[in-house]
């Protein structure tokens, strides 16, 4: 094994939340205020940042929320649908292979900290992982700044040493053009961009126990 150094998104990547949590919230918090979502709210939410997306959904559909409100009350919904959360197919037994290897390993992941230590401490993998990297502002995954930090913090410094595991095509481009190994790993939330993603990524994986072990 090459890569000494893995870092991994955990929405879509390690668990299935990405359809779980991220497009059922604001189906969830509408549902809190007796709004019925309607059947475009998805793809409409889709190309909006939070911030947009907050005031679009106060707007209209008449929320009794502020911005600041909807935001504290979003974070709420999003707590509740963590805990239906589970761990893809595989990534128990890819863990504690890669630990038996000597891998050092990070989460990096849009969702903050204190969420994902609370979802991989229920699912009982916390322990693997040396440090969590709230990838936001200025560490946003369409810059490589973030992967190159994580890696420096495993003790790495040779990008094609260091694995970035990603469900998203856009992180997984990021990582690809700053010279890490990339495994990519199949969601149904981003089904559509599974022909980018086998470009761009070292290994592309329908599930974790799919891994080739001899390339990494």
């Amino acid at each position: 094994m090459h890569c000494s150094q893995w870092i991994f998104d955990m929405d879509g990547t390690l668990t299935d939340s990405m359809t779980v949590v991220w497009e059922g919230a604001p189906d969830a918090l509408l549902r809190r205020y007796g709004r019925t979502p309607r059947a475009d709210l998805r793809a409409t939410l889709l190309n909006m940042g939070m911030q947009e997306g907050a005031r679009y959904l106060i707007r209209e559909y008449d929320l009794p929320l502020t911005e600041e409100s909807y935001f504290a009350v979003m974070r709420e919904v999003i707590a509740e649908l963590y805990e239906t959360v589970e761990l893809k197919p595989g990534v128990r037994t890819m863990l504690a292979k890669l630990q038996a290897e000597g891998a050092r390993m990070c989460i990096c992941s849009n969702t903050w900290a204190d969420q994902c230590r609370t979802v991989l401490t229920r699912l009982g993998i916390a322990g693997y992982f040396s440090f969590i990297v709230e990838a936001q502002g200025a560490l946003h995954k369409s810059r490589p700044e973030v992967f190159f930090e994580c890696m420096s913090r495993l003790g790495g410094a040779d990008p094609a040493r260091c694995a970035v595991c990603e469900d998203a095509v856009y992180a997984a481009s990021t990582a690809h053009g700053a010279g890490f190994y990339v495994v990519g790993i199949a969601d149904p939330a981003s089904a559509a961009d599974e022909p980018e993603m086998r470009r761009i990524c070292s290994q592309f994986l329908p599930r974790w126990d799919a891994l080739d072990w001899t390339a990494v």
